[in-house]
C-alpha cells in the first residue's frame, strides 16, 4: 500500500503544471518562438480567438489521454464541425511567421479514446484545411467523414514566409453552428524587385 502511494505521488511530481507545460523560453527575439508552442501567431477559429488553457483541471483531464500534444490553447464555445481558421503574425514576437503561406490541421477526437483498448489516441486521416481564396484569409476544415460532436485537439500549424508556428487548440466542435463566414483575403503584392 505504501508502494503504491509513492507510485501515484512521484507520477504527480512528475507532471508539469499547466503553466510550466506551455510556458515560453526565456530567450530573446525569435529564439523565443522555437518551442512551437503558439506564442508567436494569433489564431482565430470560427472568429473567436484562441486564449490560453490555464484551467488545470481541464488541461489534466485533456492531457490524461494520451495523444502526445502540448494543449496549451482553447476557444471558449463551441465552433462548427466545419470551422474555419484564420492566422497572422502575434504574440511575443509578432514578425516571427512573415506573410501567412499556409495552415495545416492534425484533428484528435478525444471522445475516440478508450483507456482499455488504446494505448494512445491516434489523430484522424485526412483532415486538412483549405484556403477560402488568398492565404492570409479564411481556411476551412475539410474532412473526408462528417467530424462529429465533441472534444477534439486541433493541431493548428502555421506556416509563414519567414518561419512556422503552431497551436495545439482544445475545441468543442458542434455540427448545428455554422460556420464562420468565409474571407478570400487580398492579394499580396510582390516588391517590384521580385517580380522580375
Amino acid at each position: 500500500m505504501i508502494l503504491v502511494a509513492m507510485s501515484v505521488l512521484a507520477l504527480a511530481a512528475s507532471t508539469p503544471s499547466q503553466k510550466e507545460r506551455c510556458k515560453p523560453n526565456s530567450k530573446r527575439g525569435p529564439m523565443a518562438c522555437v518551442y512551437r508552442l503558439g506564442h508567436c501567431v494569433a489564431l482565430s477559429v470560427d472568429g473567436q480567438p484562441t486564449a490560453p488553457l490555464t484551467d488545470e483541471a481541464t488541461a489534466a483531464r485533456v492531457h490524461a489521454i494520451k495523444h502526445g500534444e502540448d494543449v496549451c490553447w482553447q476557444v471558449a464555445r463551441p465552433v462548427s464541425t466545419r470551422f474555419r481558421a484564420r492566422a497572422e503574425g502575434g504574440g511575443i514576437v509578432p514578425a516571427f511567421v512573415g506573410h501567412i503561406e499556409s495552415i495545416s490541421v492534425v484533428l484528435y477526437e478525444l471522445g475516440d479514446y478508450d483507456p482499455e483498448l488504446d494505448s494512445r489516441l491516434d489523430p484522424l486521416t485526412r483532415a486538412s484545411m483549405e484556403a477560402d481564396g488568398y492565404r492570409d484569409g479564411t481556411w476551412q476544415v475539410r474532412s473526408l467523414r462528417p467530424l462529429s460532436a465533441g472534444e477534439y485537439v486541433a493541431v493548428l500549424r502555421v506556416q509563414g514566409t519567414d518561419n512556422w508556428d503552431r497551436q495545439v487548440v482544445l475545441l468543442t466542435l458542434d455540427p448545428s453552428l455554422s460556420p464562420a463566414p468565409a474571407d478570400e483575403g487580398t492579394r499580396r503584392q510582390e516588391p517590384a524587385a521580385e517580380r522580375r
